[in-house]
């Protein structure tokens, strides 16, 4: 072997030495968590790991890695690809020389060449702001208790389904989980034969909810009970009794229940009758084509919010290009393209992530009025879809 530094996409033989090398790591060869229990979405031999790694290696010697993974988006009638990072990994006796920037920086060129709109990952801000990535997006947390429910509904109101927990042989419920999770307005692609696994990452632990053998939804608990790391429901009518499953089967005094602000039956439902509810940035992203991705999120807000009319001219220089961009709504209709007319607002790459995606931005405070209605984009990502 050469005793240079060599960069690439891992091969399938590369697995168990990946996932030796990422529980070290991060500490997981100590305890009962490892990285294959901890997202058998993503590490088990099926699904490809070392393949989705870009690995660095010094004469045979695997010192870091970076998962790059890949899926669609359907956010309302737009398509885009997102790319995931997640396992950013060096080894410990191999620290402090730069193996991590290298392996970033190939990722985000790799991103950027093959026509990815945009990206997210999950970690230290300051260190992957450094890579281009900004808290943006939307989510709210919600606080439901049994005294929600003793003042709203009567101490003596019960859900009226059965409740089972979700196994990997159950077909047919997995069939109908699917189906439910295909219709939403904003999806990520989940195949039906990896379905069981995802509902089972970070620790995860899913239940159905059933009514004459049919699925009328499903919620998936932190390992400890005290929140929930997604809920679906299959009809709007189901959503309290689903509520009060979530909360009977927990054993708790209350559960936290992530919800986007696009789901409207189940925001206005928690947000009328919760004890609190926190508003906070759904993840850290970066966005490498602002024309689409501005487009599909804001045509996604107009599903819930009437927004104002406006025109706006701004010129980003983007992390993968400069972006000229007209943004017009009128009657809640939504149009992006590109423009040569002078722009508005000029924005560097960040300025621009917290302009169309934070909950605080600086140039957006200086923008028209309208502008305050259109952003921050409701960018999002459910939490077992999470790398």
């Amino acid at each position: 072997m050469s005793d240079y530094i060599h960069m690439t996409h891992g091969k399938a033989h590369q697995r168990e030495e990946l996932l030796r090398m990422l529980d070290i790591t991060f500490d997981f060869d100590k305890g009962d968590t490892n990285f294959l229990n901890l997202l058998p979405k993503l590490y088990k031999e099926q699904y490809n790991p070392a393949e989705n790694n870009i690995i660095l290696d010094v004469e045979g010697d695997m010192r870091a890695a970076v998962g790059l993974y890949y899926n669609t988006l359907t956010v309302g009638d737009e398509k885009l690809k997102i790319g995931g990072i997640g396992n950013v990994a060096v080894h410990p006796d191999h620290r402090g020389k730069g193996y991590m920037q290298f392996c970033m920086l190939l990722a985000l060129d790799e991103m950027k060449q093959n026509m990815t709109d945009i990206s997210c990952l999950g970690g230290a801000r300051q260190r992957y702001e450094h890579f281009s990535y900004e808290p943006a997006g939307i989510q709210t947390m919600f606080s439901y208790r049994k005294c929600n429910v003793v003042r709203t509904l009567g101490a003596d109101r019960k859900s009226k389904f059965t409740i089972r927990e979700l196994q990997a042989d159950d077909t047919k419920y997995i069939k109908e989980i699917c189906e439910i999770y295909n219709s939403r307005i904003f999806r990520a692609e989940r195949p039906e034969e990896a379905m069981f696994d995802i509902l089972h990452s970070w620790k995860s632990v899913p239940y159905i909810a059933l009514e004459n053998d049919e699925v009328k939804g499903w919620f998936a608990y932190y390992h400890d009970r005290q929140g929930l790391h997604e809920f679906f429901y299959k009809n709007e009518e189901d959503i309290e009794d689903l509520i009060l499953l979530a909360l009977e089967n927990s054993g708790l005094d209350a559960v936290k229940i992530p919800v986007p602000v696009f789901d409207k039956p189940l925001y206005r439902y928690l947000a009328l009758n919760c004890e609190t509810y926190d508003v906070c940035h759904a993840e850290q992203f970066s966005v490498f084509c602002y024309e689409n991705v501005i487009r599909a999120f804001l045509k996604l807000k107009t599903s819930y919010q009437n927004l104002p009319d406006g025109e706006l001219r701004l010129f980003i220089q983007g992390e993968k290009l400069p972006e000229q961009l007209k943004i017009t709504v009128k009657d809640n209709n939504v149009k992006v393209e590109e423009t040569d007319e002078k722009p508005d607002i000029v924005l560097k790459h960040l300025e621009a992530m917290r302009f169309i995606g934070s909950h605080y931005s600086e140039r957006r405070n200086e923008a028209p009025a309208f502008c305050h209605a259109w952003f921050p984009l409701p960018f999002y990502g459910y939490g077992l879809d999470n790398v």
